[in-house]
């Protein structure tokens, strides 16, 4: 009797709950991983960031026969079940929007060919729908760490079966990659046990300082358990801990608040009107915003498809509260570059951000010019990303508003901005322009993208001019023209 177990988000053997399962009840499996072009495409994955997942399937495949494939995860399957005679499918329980459909799409292809589906919960500490609905992160925390969920499990002895399927030395070449050596899967073992988890709450904001965990991208593709993480942590870091909650959190809100996958958490925040500004947004993507704290992160971002905490917050908080942008906007950059972008996290982190998500109190501002003072004092950071201001002193790029610097001008003055982001927020300004967001869907479009002239278009947002109606489809359309390139993307304009 045979089974087919699918790898997704669980890039491991050890503790593995799925494979551990299909092991108990199947002698005979059948590793699969999907380089599904799709999702690729959706999270624009190619190059450097995918590389990593290469790298990881390839260190998965020292440790067992796995067949890969590069075509649409249903396809895929299909093949596979239909030579290897399989009566199982096995495969991890998806949470984020997206994992679900990808889910429910595998389940229809195996009830189709008789198969059995089975989804086994792994990948949180907690299961998300254990907890009832909970609005505040503190509530919600007090129950969850109650509830944790710390069982491993071993792998049973099995066969994989000699099948003619492809293996990953025989599609390698088509797949999309770039060399990147930021982050290697080799290095999770040995950051995970040398990692110092009782320093973290004193350094964890210091981005100059590599002394943070930077386990984020090991969780996020399950190169390790969390189940390993948290008993490493645990006792040591409550800090950290609470990181981890904070992880499971917006999970718990993206299953009972299902619309805040495009709509903000916050009714009362629904109707911001943003400036979205077209030379604020160009500056910010480009990291050209004149203050030399939030463009060091934007380089930090785009260069090493990772960025650390205090500096995701400082330019979340910079785009959206200071230069009135959509925190989609953001939200879509952070998927276009980060390694351990994550969907359902990076809107709760951004909407957090933004103050129009859940547990919004109080309302936070980030001052970059007292950011940069308190967490870069030597402004180490700055000078690391911006070398072409290494000579300049300190003082002079921790606060570009009151010494003139060779250097980009400051797209806006902190200060003036201050009240009529306050104003905004609580809705007594009328907006200076007529942009407004609407998100439309369409067949296979995923997201919808920026606002400039008439109409834009690229893979993720569509923002329209008050009033017009057209939704395009995903991929350059008849009739529209190639008017910008900015933040690695191209934008198009109808003609």
């Amino acid at each position: 009797m045979r089974a087919i177990y699918l790898f997704k988000r669980d890039l491991r053997m050890k503790d593995n709950r799925g494979l551990c399962e299909a092991s108990k009840n199947y002698k005979e499996i059948i590793p699969v991983f999907v380089f599904d072009p799709q999702i690729i495409n959706q999270l624009k994955a190619q190059g450097k960031r995918f590389y990593y997942v290469l790298r990881a399937i390839e260190e998965l495949s020292k440790g067992i026969k796995l067949y890969c494939f590069y075509e649409r995860t249903e396809e895929a399957i299909r093949k596979v079940i239909k030579l290897s005679k399989a009566k199982a499918l096995y495969t991890t329980s998806s949470y984020s929007w997206e994992g679900r459909d990808r889910n429910e799409a595998i389940k229809r292809v195996c009830s189709e060919e008789g198969v059995k589906f089975v989804e086994v919960f792994d990948g949180f500490l907690v299961r998300p729908e254990l907890i009832e609905p909970k609005k505040v992160y503190t509530h919600f925390y007090k129950e969850w760490i109650t509830h944790i969920d710390l069982q491993q499990c071993n792998t049973e002895y099995f066969v994989v079966p000699e099948l003619p399927l492809p293996r990953l030395q025989d599609i390698r070449e088509k797949l999309p990659v770039e060399h990147y050596d930021t982050f290697d899967p080799q290095e999770c073992k040995k950051r995970l046990e040398s990692y110092q988890f009782e320093n973290y709450e004193k350094v964890r904001d210091y981005p100059a300082l590599d002394l943070t965990s930077k386990l984020s991208p090991y969780i996020r593709f399950g190169i390790v358990s969390i189940r390993e993480v948290f008993k490493r942590a645990y006792g040591r870091s409550e800090q950290f801990v609470k990181e981890l909650a904070w992880r499971e959190f917006w999970y718990h809100i993206a299953l009972h608040f299902p619309q805040t996958r495009d709509l903000e958490f916050l009714e009362k925040r629904r109707g911001i009107r943003w400036e979205n500004r077209e030379n604020y947004l160009k500056a910010f993507l480009s990291g050209k915003t004149g203050y030399p704290f939030v463009d060091a992160g934007i380089r930090q971002l785009i260069e090493e498809k990772w960025l650390h905490n205090r500096m995701r917050m400082v330019l979340a908080s910079f785009l959206t509260k200071v230069l009135l942008i959509d925190w989609r906007f953001g939200e879509v950059f952070f998927m276009e570059h980060l390694l351990d972008y994550d969907h359902v996290v990076n809107v709760g982190n951004w909407q957090w951000s933004a103050s129009v998500g859940a547990d919004p109190k109080p309302f936070r501002l980030f001052n970059p010019i007292l950011q940069a003072q308190k967490y870069d004092p030597e402004c180490i950071y700055i000078k690391k990303y911006l070398p072409e201001l290494a000579s300049l002193p300190c003082e002079w790029l921790q606060n570009p508003l009151k010494y003139k610097l060779p250097y980009y001008k400051p797209v806006v003055d902190y200060y003036e901005r201050i009240k009529l982001v306050k104003e905004r927020y609580s809705g007594h300004v009328p907006c200076r322009n007529d942009w407004s967001f609407r998100s439309y869907k369409a067949h296979n479009l995923l997201r919808i993208t920026l606002p400039f002239k008439n109409l834009i278009y690229s893979s993720a947002y569509i923002f329209l001019r008050e009033g017009l109606k057209k939704v395009i489809y995903r991929g350059k359309a008849e009739g529209f023209k190639s008017i910008l390139t900015v933040g690695g993307g191209k934008y198009y304009v109808r003609l």
